[in-house]
C-alpha cells in the first residue's frame, strides 16, 4: 500500500496492551518512501465549536473514530530527537506512523508503514520498517544501532471529522478533531481544527486557515498530540519554553533562503511560546522566551532590507504585544528582584496598590486577530521569500553589520552624555547587532563568531541591568503618589544610577574593540 494512500484512509485505533515493546534496527525489506507532511493547527475554543462544526457540515463530511497508542523509550530519547512514534488501526488493518522534524515549523517528515497483525493486539513497532534515509538517520541518531525497548506512553481517542476543500490552486483537507489524550490516569480534552495541504501551494493552505481563523475567533497552536500527550504523561500541563534557535542554511545559500530561514527560526520561537501563553500559561519563562522571539523576528523585520515592506505591515501588531508583555515582565522584575535589593538596602516593603499585580490578559492579546493574522502573513512570507535570488548576501551583511557596530561603539563613547531615550536607543541597537550576528553566524568561521558574540556579551549585560533600574526607578516614581515608602527606592536606585551608567559605557568602549567576524 503506498504512503499517500495509508494517510488518506479514514483510521481506527485499538486499545493496545500495556506491554513493553521492541525497537528493532534490523532493515530487511524497503517501506514506501517517506513524504513531507505540510498542515496547520488552529485550536478550537468551547464558544466557538457549534460554530466551527456547523461550517465543517455537508455531503462529503466524513465522521471516523480514531485511537492510536504513542510510544518511546523509558527515558525519552525519541521525544527528545523529535520524533513520534505512534500505532494506529485503520481498518482492519494496523500502521505504524514516524514522525519528524521538517524544515519549518509547520512541516513534518512522515512514513507511514503497514504492519503485519492478526486480530485486535497491538503488534510490536519495529525500526526495520522506515526505510527512508532520512528516517532511517533520525532514528540512528535517536536511540543509536543497538536495540532499544520502548512502552506505551498514552493514548489519543477522538471522533475526527473530514471533509476536502478546493482553495485557490489547491486541496485541503480539513480535520475537525473532538476527544481526549489518556495518560498515567489523566485526561485532556482535545478539539482543534487540522487543515493539510494534499496538493497545491502552502500560500492557499495559509490563507483558508485566516479565513476559518477570522471567522470562529481560533488560534494557531504548534504543539502536536504526541507533545501534549508527554507532558500530559509528566504531569505537565505546558509544555517547556522554547528558546531561540540558529537558521539552518543550505550550503551557498541565496538571498531569499537566508531570509526565509531567519524568518523561520524567529517565528518557531515566537509561535511555541505563543501558543502556550494562548492556552493558559502564566510562566515567567514563557513570557520572556516570547518576547526574545519576538524581539529577533522584529530585528529582522528592521535590518533586512529585502524585508522592509513586511515590517511595515506587521510591526504595529508585534508592538503592541511585545508592550504588553513588557509590562507584565517589568511589573514582575520589580517585585523579584528589584525590591528585595531595596529591601536589603534598608528601605522598607511596599504597599503595592490595587491592581498592580494586574496587567492586560496576555492570552487575550497573543490570540487577538492582529497579532494572528500577522503571524500567518509572515509564514507565507517565509514561503515567497525563498525564491528571490541574489549573490551578493555576505557583502550585504557584512554592510549591516558593520553599519550597526560603528553606530553602537560611537555611542558608547558618549554614553554617560547621553539622554535617557537615545541610551534606550543603544541598548536596541546592541540587541539588534547581536541577532543580526547571530543570523548570519552559520555563514562565516564559527569560533570567529563565537569569540565576538562572546566579546560583545558584558555590554549586552550591563545595557540590560542599567536598564532595569531605570524602569524600575520610573516605576517606584509611580508607586510614590500612592505610597510614600516607595520614595526610598525612588531615591536607592536614582543613586545608582550614574555608577551604573559608567559601567555601560566601560563595556561599550571595550565592545567596540572587538574583533569582527565578517
Amino acid at each position: 500500500m503506498k504512503n499517500d494512500d495509508l494517510k488518506r484512509r479514514r483510521r481506527r485505533v485499538h486499545r493496545g496492551a500495556s506491554r513493553p515493546v521492541r525497537l528493532l534496527p534490523a532493515a530487511p525489506e524497503a517501506s514506501p518512501a517517506a513524504g513531507l507532511e505540510r498542515e496547520l493547527k488552529l485550536e478550537v475554543p468551547d464558544g466557538a465549536w457549534e460554530g466551527v462544526a456547523r461550517a465543517m457540515r455537508g455531503a462529503e463530511l466524513e465522521q471516523v473514530p480514531l485511537r492510536a497508542v504513542y510510544l518511546d523509550t523509558a527515558d525519552g530519547a525519541l521525544a527528545r530527537a523529535g520524533i513520534a512514534l505512534r500505532l494506529r488501526r485503520e481498518g482492519a488493518d494496523w500502521v505504524q506512523t514516524l514522525k519528524a522534524r521538517g524544515s519549518g515549523p509547520f512541516e513534518r517528515l512522515e512514513d507511514n508503514v503497514p504492519v503485519p497483525s492478526s486480530g485486535d493486539a497491538v503488534p510490536s513497532p519495529d525500526l526495520a520498517r522506515h526505510r527512508e534515509p532520512r528516517v532511517r538517520e533520525a532514528l540512528r541518531r535517536a536511540v543509536g544501532d543497538a536495540p532499544a525497548a520502548v512502552l506505551p506512553l498514552f493514548e489519543v481517542s477522538v471522533t475526527r471529522h473530514v471533509r476536502r476543500m478546493r482553495f485557490g490552486d489547491s486541496l485541503v483537507e480539513l480535520a475537525l478533531d473532538d476527544g481526549r489524550i489518556s495518560a498515567a490516569g489523566r485526561t485532556r480534552p482535545i478539539r482543534e481544527l487540522e487543515l493539510e495541504l494534499v496538493e497545491g501551494g502552502f500560500g492557499d493552505l495559509l490563507q483558508l486557515a485566516r479565513r476559518w481563523r477570522e471567522k470562529h475567533g481560533l488560534w494557531l497552536a504548534v504543539a502536536s498530540k504526541a507533545e501534549r500527550g508527554r507532558r500530559l504523561a509528566a504531569g505537565e500541563l505546558y509544555a517547556p519554553p522554547a528558546h531561540a534557535q540558529l537558521p539552518v542554511l543550505p550550503d551557498g545559500c541565496s538571498i531569499g533562503e537566508f531570509t526565509s530561514a531567519v524568518l523561520a527560526s524567529s517565528l518557531e520561537q515566537v509561535l511555541a511560546n505563543a501558543g502556550e501563553v494562548a492556552a493558559g500559561s502564566q510562566s515567567d519563562e514563557h513570557v520572556h522566551q516570547l518576547r526574545v522571539g519576538l524581539r529577533r523576528l522584529r530585528s529582522a523585520l528592521r535590518e533586512l532590507p529585502w524585508l522592509a515592506a513586511d515590517r511595515e505591515r506587521a510591526e504595529a501588531a508585534l508592538a503592541a504585544v511585545f508592550r504588553a508583555l513588557g509590562e507584565r515582565r517589568d511589573r514582575t522584575h520589580v517585585l523579584h528582584t528589584i525590591q528585595p535589593l531595596v529591601e536589603a538596602a534598608g528601605g522598607p516593603a511596599l504597599r503595592m496598590p490595587p491592581g498592580f499585580h494586574e496587567s492586560e490578559d496576555l492570552g487575550a492579546a497573543v490570540r487577538g486577530d492582529a497579532f494572528q493574522d500577522t503571524l500567518l502573513a509572515l509564514l507565507q512570507r517565509t514561503e515567497s521569500v525563498r525564491t528571490e535570488d541574489g549573490d551578493r548576501l555576505k557583502r550585504t551583511l557584512r554592510a549591516l553589520l558593520s553599519k550597526l557596530q560603528r553606530q553602537v561603539a560611537r555611542d558608547g563613547e558618549r554614553y554617560t552624555r547621553l539622554s535617557p531615550e537615545r541610551q534606550h536607543r543603544v541598548r536596541k541597537r546592541l540587541k539588534r547587532l547581536r541577532y543580526l550576528a547571530e543570523f548570519a553566524g552559520p555563514l562565516f568561521p564559527q569560533k570567529a563568531v563565537a569569540k565576538y558574540l562572546e566579546a560583545i556579551r558584558p555590554a549586552q549585560e550591563a545595557l540590560g541591568d542599567y536598564n532595569d533600574e531605570v524602569m524600575a526607578w520610573q516605576l517606584y516614581g509611580e508607586l510614590a503618589h500612592a505610597d510614600p515608602d516607595a520614595q526610598f527606592g525612588v531615591d536607592w536606585l536614582a543613586g545608582r544610577q550614574k555608577g551604573e551608567a559608567k559601567a555601560c559605557q566601560k563595556a561599550l568602549r571595550k565592545m567596540g574593540k572587538a574583533q569582527v567576524f565578517w
